[in-house]
């Protein structure tokens, strides 16, 4: 055993206390913002790790970024320590040549920065080999293969991964864990402990092996809830050993897993690699868990043609990575950037490299006061009913889920210049009547609790724009105001939009008789406007009580996720207009800016992101962002508002005050052009 083991236990820094209330206090505070994340994820080939882990070159290179908390690599998926673990059924990196753990925690103590360890969970596969009855029993009628991954209700959390978690904690004072390879990594598991909970959680023998299978939905609840149970238990066991300690599992409680949060992790965290449009729907969904949290950008990327010429990790551009950042730092969340430099398997940061990271860093600061601590102004909510998605037939709790359509009705309301926010049930259901515009996006497979909301929702008022054939038999012909005729399946049909006839696809189109709704426009067999067009309408709006259904009868927002037609957004801003949504903050931008509406005192906050890039055939290069615009924004107020300014840019913003015809007016305003990220502050 190295001896530098046996000198590694350092205090955590004089800044970072003890809680005995972990229930209270999730996070540091405010002031700990931007962060650094760097793993290696130690194994067989490595040779010289650790070698360049040291203060004395780690401090000055870590001062180039400035971060705030630092996360280190621990132990990744194939399951060996970059430190001398001492705790039985470890598997020590026979490549350490110096103790890296040790030269992080001393040098993040000397900055004062607090230190999380990358630990990776259910991904083992060191523990796989050595601890063959830890690991998933696959399923019986595949063919026979050995598992990487940990069964969570198995020996792996008291055998392994508690005892290391405890040894960091003491040993090196470690402040927290981000814990890697866990619900994106977890297979269905056929031991005997998972088939008894699948028997005691249904009242059926056996669990099912075929994923056609009319019980798999139960299987797969049954493997999510040891998932649970599991984290919940790592959890609860870090706590009650250091209160002090906080823990995440990587990507729990996101958009990939819909529902209340109910484990008792301390923040929410994932880490994204390529592109923007994800990083939009995650920080609209992650912002309304109730708990602190990050998102976590790569600060390299890979893109182009693959084939025999090989296509390498190259850095990202500093205003890429400001362009990601906006989309997470406009809803509140804190950031982080993942750093691991191609080749360099020793410890070492590349100053210039960190510069750049550094940039950002002050770029993300500078927008803390108005984004941290902001709620959102509800407009146009997209539900993603945990309900509906969790009624696909899956092998993984993370990929195999169904999200296009949430996507696409979410990429469509923000390219016709929409405030949007995300919701599940659990969290729109108690603010259901706050939001002008409810949009459910083909999800037939939605509770009936929140059928019979969005029932009562537009019988008070509200706007509700439903798609997808199948969600016909949800509500009902005397709410949607039409009558089924018949459904056509792998369907294509041409509707009219403002600018011509647009073609369709979908995987079922259902034919409507209008009752009380009237009809936007008819089918068409070709692109001719008033020649063979078919009786059937291309949707229909029914007034209901105080309110307004529209019912797309197509999977419309599947069909936009995957073609990003500009005649579909088109469509979909006409499809809007005509529900005539009580909207008091109306916006008129290029596709490309994303709107955020925020209010955080008696500040109304408008964020708009420039998602443009100058490459339009890659998605993730964008070394320079072109700037866009102009941005028009019409502000219904009571009163003429004090104050109005741009934050972030230095750019002379147009205004002007209408008096309305009854009473307060409208605040005209006009923001030539936006760079990357501005805000339009109204006081």
């Amino acid at each position: 055993m190295n001896n530098e083991t046996e000198q590694a236990r350092i205090a955590r820094p004089a800044n970072c206390k003890d809680n005995g209330d972990v229930t209270e206090q999730h996070w540091y505070g405010d002031e700990v913002y931007f962060g650094l994340h760097y793993d290696l994820h130690a194994n067989d080939s490595d040779t010289v790790i650790g070698a360049h882990a040291t203060p004395e070159e780690l401090i000055p290179a870590l001062r180039l970024m400035s971060p705030q908390w630092v996360q280190t690599d621990c132990k990744g998926h194939p399951g060996q320590t970059s430190w001398y673990s001492q705790a039985p059924g470890a598997t020590v990196c026979q490549g350490i040549v110096k103790d890296a753990l040790t030269g992080w925690r001393e040098a993040t103590r000397r900055m004062g920065v607090r230190l999380h360890c990358h630990y990776s969970g259910i991904w083992d596969i060191a523990a796989a080999e050595k601890f063959p009855d830890w690991r998933v029993v696959p399923n019986p009628v595949e063919p026979a293969r050995q598992s990487q991954k940990m069964c969570p209700r198995r020996g792996y959390m008291e055998g392994l991964l508690l005892p290391q978690m405890f040894e960091l904690i003491d040993r090196y004072g470690v402040d927290g864990f981000w814990v890697d390879g866990e619900q994106w990594a977890l297979e269905p598991c056929y031991c005997d402990l998972c088939r008894a909970a699948y028997t005691e959680r249904t009242g059926r023998a056996e669990p099912p092996t075929d994923i056609s299978s009319p019980d798999w939905a139960d299987w797969m609840e049954t493997q999510r809830a040891g998932f649970l149970e599991y984290v919940t238990r790592y959890t609860e066991a870090v706590h009650a050993h250091h209160p002090g300690v906080l823990v995440c599992s990587n990507w729990l409680q996101t958009f990939r897993d819909p529902g209340e949060p109910t484990t008792p992790t301390d923040w929410i965290s994932g880490d994204w690699w390529s592109g923007t449009d994800i990083l939009r729907c995650e920080s609209r969904f992650i912002s309304t868990r109730g708990k602190p949290w990050d998102l976590m950008l790569w600060n390299f990327f890979r893109d182009g043609e693959s084939g025999a010429l090989p296509i390498p990790w190259t850095v990202s551009s500093v205003s890429r990575l400001q362009q990601q950042a906006a989309l997470v730092l406009a809803f509140g969340g804190n950031l982080q950037i993942y750093e691991n430099p191609a080749g360099l398997r020793d410890g070492r940061l590349v100053p210039w490299r960190m510069q750049r990271m550094g940039k950002v860093g002050k770029w993300a600061l500078e927008r803390r006061e108005l984004c941290q601590g902001a709620a959102t102004i509800p407009q146009a909510v997209v539900l993603h009913s945990e309900a509906h998605y969790r009624k696909k037939p899956v092998k993984n709790l993370f990929w195999d889920y169904d999200i296009q359509g949430v996507e696409g009705a979410t990429y469509g309301l923000l390219e016709n210049s929409l405030g949007v926010d995300i919701m599940d049930e659990w969290a729109l259901l108690p603010r259901l009547n706050d939001f002008p515009l409810v949009v459910a996006p083909e999800q037939d497979g939605m509770s009936q609790a929140m059928v019979d909301a969005l029932k009562a929702y537009v019988e008070q008022g509200g706007r509700l724009l439903l798609s997808g054939s199948e969600v016909f038999s949800r509500f009902g012909a005397a709410f949607i105001g039409a009558q089924s005729v018949s459904v056509e399946s792998n369907a294509l049909f041409h509707v009219p939009t403002a600018s011509g006839m647009l073609q369709l696809g979908s995987i079922s189109w259902r034919m409507l008789k209008p009752d009380s709704a009237r009809a936007l426009g008819f089918l068409g067999k070709t692109p001719l406007p008033d020649a063979e067009l078919l009786p059937y309408p291309a949707a229909v709006l029914n007034q209901v009580g105080a309110g307004q259904v529209l019912y797309v009868p197509m999977d419309l927002f599947h069909f936009f996720q995957r073609t990003r037609y500009p005649m579909v957004r088109e469509w979909l801003g006409g499809l809007v207009a005509a529900m005539k949504p009580a909207l008091r903050i109306r916006i008129k931008a290029p596709g490309c800016v994303d709107a955020v509406l925020r209010r955080k005192g008696n500040k109304t906050i408008i964020h708009l992101i420039n998602l443009a890039q100058e490459m339009p055939n890659y998605t993730s290069a964008a070394p320079n962002i072109p700037p866009v615009g102009p941005v028009e924004i019409a502000y219904d107020t009571v009163q003429i508002p004090q104050r109005i300014v741009l934050a972030y840019e230095d750019t002379a913003i147009r205004r002007d005050y209408r008096v309305n015809s009854g009473s307060g007016g409208t605040t005209l305003i006009t923001v030539p052009q936006v760079g990357i990220h501005c805000a339009v502050v109204i006081e």
